[in-house]
């Protein structure tokens, strides 16, 4: 008779099954969903904006692209406020700091469609819509990063290369933000940036937005899988050495 060790730990290269991707599919399904309203705002106004010129609020002009740009946000908004109770559940956000940066991110998805900018046309100073539609806007993307350099941080035994790469990730989007910002305080007081192709760049920054949460979310389900056993991070569970209480293997 012999007792064989049983290793009851995941390796740390084994793909996640389809069950621990919960926070994946999550991104998957809302950020499906926020883009919705989004590419049917360019259908309505593909007449009238520009998409690599204009930027994506001139579609609350459109007739019902007000309502599209905001059912985006709130969106995006019910999505980081999920995932924050996910990453503190996961045992992979520590303190105060993930948590409000990620409601501020969402109330500035919620800001921006519920505060439109103003009008193309418009020569005046910016009015106060103006202001709150843009701050809110660059100020989602200031946030960002700071969440994924939370749980970064907090995972002492990457079971992945996720954690470093959301660092990375999380050096790259706060590149973006500077861009963002520089632009985006810019159209505060000023109708037009003058910058060549912003319409562009700023539906890209989206794309990279809803990437950078899928990033967040595959981070919990692949390195939050022990939370629950309160070793949340802590890398694989060591392989038994001793004989197993259900008995030995003859």
């Amino acid at each position: 008779m012999t007792v064989e060790a049983v290793d009851l730990g995941r390796h740390p290269d084994q793909p996640v099954s389809p069950a621990d991707a919960r926070s994946t599919r999550t991104v998957g399904w809302f950020g499906a969903t926020a883009l919705l309203p989004m590419v049917a705002a360019h259908v309505v106004g593909a007449s009238v904006v520009d998409p690599v010129l204009d930027p994506i609020s001139w579609y609350a002009f459109v007739p019902g692209g007000g309502e599209l740009i905001l059912a985006g946000g709130l969106v995006l908004a019910v999505l980081g406020l999920l995932l924050t109770v996910r990453m503190y559940r996961a045992g992979l956000a520590a303190g105060p700091v993930p948590a409000v940066a990620m409601i501020l991110f969402a109330v500035a998805m919620v800001l921006v469609g519920a505060f439109p900018t103003d009008p193309p046309d418009l020569e005046t100073p910016a009015s106060m819509s103006a202001v709150i539609h843009r701050v809110s806007a660059a100020g989602a993307f200031c946030v960002l990063p700071l969440v994924g350099l939370s749980i970064e941080r907090t995972i002492q035994q990457p079971r992945s290369a996720l954690p470093q790469g959301l660092r990375a990730a999380a050096r790259a989007l706060g590149t973006v933000v500077a861009l963002f910002l520089v632009v985006h305080l810019s159209l505060v007081f000023f109708a037009d940036s003058g910058i060549v192709a912003f319409g562009l760049i700023e539906r890209i920054g989206f794309v990279i937005m809803i990437a950078y949460l899928f990033l967040i979310a595959a981070t919990i389900d692949r390195e939050g899988l022990d939370g629950a056993a309160g070793t949340p991070g802590a890398g694989p569970t060591p392989a038994l050495s001793g004989p197993r209480s259900a008995g030995p293997v003859v």
